[in-house]
């Protein structure tokens, strides 16, 4: 079984040959792997999103032994307004993106000055937002997706269709976000109105262009979790912003399948979001990104015995606690019961709960994916 047969099979509630993994490096962790793989002819830079995610080479991602391809779209840090010296940006949204040095020499994106932090619902009607029509986003794409699907049989998980709720969040600064939510209800639903029908327009333009050859649909981030609780309360999600996520997440997958009726769509949100994942279900999503395992309420055997017929999960390997800090044993552990509980029955892909951080060394992750070779064979036989 190749790639593409193996993860297209698992996220149909089937058994493939074994378990599909999965992962996404950021710039830290692919120049450590380049090193650990003997591939140091690669690029030192490959193409980086506003995370410092990076386009793995098709040449890394087969010697790893990944199954999926990842692709976004030419956005974010690369259709700004504006660059700076020091390599901090401002996104098509306005969002200013602040390059911040961590340790150990590695850095990050931190967002600062929320363009709307003082906005009334009249600034929105005036506001520069971004045009989803603009050619820059998707230019490329085609070939690149093309080449991708006639020269391997990886999947292709492609992140296309943005975020409401966590970019309004950018867009309006943390604490007033969460002040409109509750006080200024009638503004939150305008901004979040007016961000769904720019993704909802985004998303038909760039799936018009490939949409035939996405296998999965990753929704862009909407983290409605933290480590021991959800961000907001089920009812205040249910009333306030579930509506709009709806309409996004309904209407991706509708476009998407005009092109590919077999693809599914796949959200991303982090932390303790147990409450929600009956919503998430309902509103058409098919796969669950990361299900992080260290936050609360979280457990892969009740997840898996909860949802499991209703929603494929993708990740649960902990990146907090066992990937950066454990022993190669504790990796060999961490997945032998990931795929314990979650694999039986198909509907499991594999993968860190996260964009993997300069804390974990490319040799855990080699040795995670021996595990899945070794651990993830159907029928699973881990007691």
């Amino acid at each position: 079984m190749n790639s593409r047969e193996r993860v297209m099979t698992a996220v149909n509630h089937k058994e493939p040959d074994r378990v599909p993994v999965d992962m996404v490096l950021t710039i830290d962790v692919y120049r450590d792997m380049k090193k650990v793989l003997d591939m140091m002819h690669l690029p030192e830079t490959p193409r980086m999103g506003r995370w410092t995610e990076v386009q793995m080479p098709i040449e890394m991602i087969k010697k790893l032994g990944i199954d999926m391809y990842y692709i976004s779209p030419r956005s974010g840090n690369s259709i700004h307004s504006k660059s700076f010296d020091d390599g901090s940006f401002t996104d098509e949204w306005g969002c200013y993106w602040k390059k911040t040095a961590i340790d150990g020499g590695h850095f990050y994106f931190e967002l600062v000055n929320p363009p709307l932090a003082h906005a009334t619902i009249e600034d929105l009607e005036t506001y520069v937002w971004p045009d989803p029509e603009d050619p820059k986003r998707y230019a490329g794409l085609m070939e690149e997706m093309k080449e991708v699907r006639e020269t391997t049989d990886l999947a292709i998980l492609a992140k296309f269709a943005g975020a409401v709720f966590e970019l309004a969040t950018y867009m309006r600064g943390h604490e007033q976000w969460y002040r409109d939510i509750i006080n200024n209800q009638e503004f939150a639903h305008a901004l979040m109105d007016k961000i769904c029908q720019i993704q909802k327009r985004t998303n038909e333009v760039i799936m018009a262009e490939v949409g035939e050859y996405v296998d999965i649909l990753r929704l862009s981030g909407e983290d409605l979790g933290m480590q021991d609780r959800p961000l907001l309360s089920p009812k205040t999600f249910r009333k306030v912003v579930k509506p709009h996520l709806k309409e996004l997440w309904e209407h991706a997958k509708k476009t998407l399948h005009l092109y590919n009726p077999e693809a599914k769509i796949m959200l991303h949100t982090c932390g303790s979001v147990r409450p929600f994942i009956s919503d998430i279900i309902e509103c058409g999503v098919d796969i669950l990104d990361p299900v992080q395992p260290a936050a609360k309420d979280m457990n892969r055997y009740e997840l898996k015995e909860a949802f499991g017929k209703d929603i494929v999960f993708h990740g649960n390997i902990d990146i907090q606690n066992i990937l950066p800090f454990g022993t190669i044993d504790d990796v060999t552990r961490e997945v032998q019961d990931a795929i314990k509980a979650l694999a039986p029955g198909g509907g499991f892909l594999l993968a860190p709960a996260h964009n993997v951080q300069g804390d974990v060394s490319a040799e855990k992750l080699v040795h995670m994916v021996k595990c899945v070779c070794e651990y993830g064979n159907y029928p699973i036989n881990l007691e």
